[in-house]
């Protein structure tokens, strides 16, 4: 993930800036879903508390 953040700082073709939004979805979106869900799961009494 720090290398695909590191490589899109200097995209300024959007054709390229498409490919790494693309590549960001598919790779990492589902992986933050899945910490959110542990978080929730070990967490989710804090969180109705607030």
């Amino acid at each position: 993930m720090l290398k695909s953040r590191n490589d899109m700082i200097h995209i300024y073709n959007s054709q390229a800036a498409k490919q790494m939004v693309d590549i960001i979805v598919q790779k990492y979106i589902s992986a933050f879903e899945k910490l959110q869900e542990e978080i929730l799961k070990i967490y989710k009494y804090i969180f109705n508390e607030i």
